[in-house]
């Protein structure tokens, strides 16, 4: 429809000011189909047609009772859930490694976090998954806890695997690619592992213990009343690529990881962490085989990939990240191949580096944790 309007565009007395005026502005942003509500194009305050559209064939896509769209990434899905799910004054459940949305959650909702604290790896200085046994003690000793909140996979891949008798909000915002784990509330963010722009992610109900009309509310509470057509179209894009292609990309994208990781077992100097080649790919792993954790001099590395033309994700004293996606190509894999092998070739193993957990109040890449909040 975005296309269409550009064939046969009227003269705008609507916002937004650009007026979609490419002859005078040029083609170096999107101006053409950045729109708001006109005629035709629904609104997402109150979704009746093609944005409803979009939101059903995410729902059919990810097998979830419900999909909402958010232009406002999975923070403001993780706010409108949160607040969604819970009264002021609540007892809350809490992974201590939750995102900073969470924590902001807390404090704007007037709740009371009872931090879990996850396995903590110690070779890696990162956690691992939270235990059943965690939230077991913690519902013994919170009988009266309203939501559990944790992060899976977490931004190194890590999966917990867990049930609770509460409702429970799952942050996999770093798993889009990945099968909808048990929880009332999923939180996906498209941009970051699928292809769609910056900013746009999924919120996926499951069940019937979230009230949807107070989600909805809340939904709207945390985005913009002007959400942006382009960051929607983008979403709109991206099921329908998967709803296409998903077989066929994922199993080059698997093979791909399955050849990297087979590759990567001759590396003297430099680790890999978790996922072991031929272990089930994306459907049984217990890390996400896509994130490439480095055990090595950091810094140092980072410098090195970039000197062969490759631009990590993260690099920090002993670790270095890596993502890959589905739109990784065969040279693109072959390249960065190429530069960790010659990397291997003159790094220095490192053997004593145990990383102590970080305090409350350290930042590290958009993740927080704030010291007004109790531990368990």
């Amino acid at each position: 429809m975005l296309a269409a309007l550009q064939q046969h565009n009227a003269t705008s007395f609507a916002m937004p000011g650009h007026k979609r005026n490419t002859a005078l502005l040029g083609n170096a942003l999107p101006y053409a189909i950045d729109i708001t509500e006109i005629a035709g194009f629904d609104n997402l305050q109150n979704p009746q047609g093609l944005l409803r559209d979009t939101m059903q064939q995410a729902q059919a896509l990810w097998g979830s009772d419900g999909a909402y769209i958010s232009v406002n990434g999975a923070t403001g899905a993780i706010l409108a859930g949160i607040r969604a799910m819970t009264s002021p004054g609540d007892t809350v459940l809490v992974a201590r490694n939750c995102h900073m949305s969470v924590f902001h959650a807390v404090e704007l909702c007037g709740l009371h976090a009872v931090l879990l604290e996850p396995e903590w790896l110690p070779h890696w200085g990162i956690y691992g998954a939270v235990a059943q046994a965690t939230i077991d003690q913690a519902l013994a000793q919170h009988p009266n806890a309203s939501l559990c909140v944790i992060t899976s996979p977490t931004y190194e891949g890590v999966i917990s695997n867990i049930h609770t008798d509460i409702p429970l909000l799952i942050d996999a915002a770093h798993g889009a690619h990945l099968d909808l784990p048990h929880a009332d509330i999923i939180v996906h963010s498209l941009h970051k592992t699928l292809p769609a722009l910056t900013q746009t992610a999924m919120l996926h109900v499951c069940g019937n213990r979230v009230n949807r009309e107070k989600l909805e509310h809340n939904l709207r509470v945390f985005q913009s009343s002007s959400p942006s057509y382009v960051l929607m179209a983008s979403i709109a894009e991206c099921i329908a690529l998967l709803q296409q292609h998903k077989a066929q990309w994922f199993a080059a994208w698997e093979e791909r990881l399955d050849q990297f990781y087979a590759h990567a077992q001759r590396w003297q100097n430099i680790e890999l962490f978790g996922h072991i080649e031929g272990s089930g790919g994306f459907a049984s792993a217990p890390t996400d085989p896509s994130k490439l954790l480095i055990r090595c001099d950091a810094q140092a590395a980072a410098e090195h990939l970039r000197n062969h033309g490759i631009e990590p994700e993260y690099a920090h004293q002993c670790r270095l990240l890596l993502l890959t996606s589905l739109c990784d190509t065969n040279d693109m894999m072959a390249q960065l191949t190429r530069a960790l092998d010659d990397l291997d070739n003159y790094a220095l193993r490192i053997t004593h580096y145990a990383l102590d957990k970080p305090e409350l109040g350290e930042l590290s890449n958009g993740w927080q944790y704030n010291p007004q909040i109790s531990r368990a």
